[in-house]
């Protein structure tokens, strides 16, 4: 699909292009979602240059993804798309500026084009030229990492909640235990709290690349105020990274945590089978002791032989556990 978006007396013109069809007079941005060939080749025989293809724009050598062709510049960069969605996707968008034009090709829908696009319509300017459309569309793009970012940080504070918060009894009082399903829940959690994070490092890593090619080459085609918004995308870049990179942490954090959780409950029902094998060792050997049959056995002939044995394995199951509670193993 083609959709052109074109400035027309002061305010900003959206329809869609259809084979044939030659570009609207003032056409600045052309957006291009999953074209077949016959749409790519229409548009780069309309604008003069060679669009990639979808395997092209996967290639993840740097020399493929940002390069210059005659008067075009093709800068190709994965992004973020379906983020507050249990299944978040990452496709890549490339981005090809011309001397008049801009021109998006992508196979994935990332919240920041629609969000760009409804800003032109209430900031015409931003389609002033073919740099203004591309500088306000990374602009777009990284506004939505941080948005995705915070989106991040918000579940990681509510697992890091629900890890280290006691719960308390049914009368208000004492710790219970994590049950298995809720630490399981938190850990899908962070695993996905964990992918996701890395997605957006991904996606940051191919924008930073990318805005520092823009900055080398695009010097002499950029106005003095398009260069200041270009340093301000390279400073929002870095900041981002390092917020990044913090929550990955935090992450690796929280499953570390997590698992000293469960290794906890589990020393826990391990130690409870070890105190019952020891509490049971001694009536056991009392039992064994009576239960041979040898003929020289004193005691199998008394009155109180089979009470004093019971009372005897009592006590020696009784005597350990009382011995390990005064000890603080219990």
């Amino acid at each position: 699909m083609i959709t052109v978006h074109a400035r027309v007396g002061g305010r900003v013109v959206e329809q869609p292009l259809s084979l044939g069809e030659p570009l609207p007079a003032g056409t600045v941005w052309i957006d291009l979602l999953r074209p077949d060939e016959a749409e790519r080749a229409h548009v780069g025989a309309a604008t003069g240059c060679d669009l990639p293809t979808r395997e092209e724009m996967k290639e993840i050598e740097a020399s493929s993804q940002l390069y210059t062709e005659g008067d075009a510049l093709y800068l190709t960069s994965s992004v973020i798309a379906r983020a507050d969605t249990p299944y978040p996707e990452q496709g890549e968008i490339t981005f090809v500026l011309t001397p008049r034009h801009m021109i998006t090709v992508r196979f994935t829908e990332p919240r920041s084009v629609a969000t760009f696009a409804a800003r032109t319509m209430r900031q015409p300017e931003l389609l002033a030229s073919a740099e203004d459309a591309l500088l306000g569309i990374l602009d777009a793009v990284i506004d939505r990492v941080a948005d995705v970012l915070e989106l991040i940080g918000g579940r990681i504070d509510g697992l890091s909640t629900r890890i280290f918060t006691e719960s308390l009894d049914s009368n208000g009082f004492g710790q219970q235990a994590k049950k298995p399903d809720e630490l399981q829940d938190v850990l899908r959690g962070i695993g996905r709290a964990g992918d996701l994070t890395h997605k957006v490092r991904d996606s940051l890593a191919g924008l930073d690349r990318l805005v520092a090619f823009l900055t080398s080459v695009s010097a002499g085609r950029l106005t003095k105020e398009q260069k200041a918004a270009l340093k301000t995308l390279s400073r929002d870049l870095r900041s981002l990274n390092e917020h990044a990179g913090f929550l990955a942490h935090e992450a690796n954090f929280l499953l570390d945590a997590t698992l000293g959780l469960i290794n906890i409950e589990q020393n826990a029902i391990i130690k409870i089978f070890s105190v019952v094998a020891v509490a049971l060792m001694p009536p056991t050997l009392i039992a064994s002791a009576y239960g041979m049959n040898f003929h020289h056995m004193p005691e199998l002939d008394w009155d109180f032989g089979y009470p004093m044995a019971i009372v005897m394995m009592v006590l020696s199951a009784v005597v350990p556990l009382w011995y390990f509670r005064r000890r603080g193993w219990l």
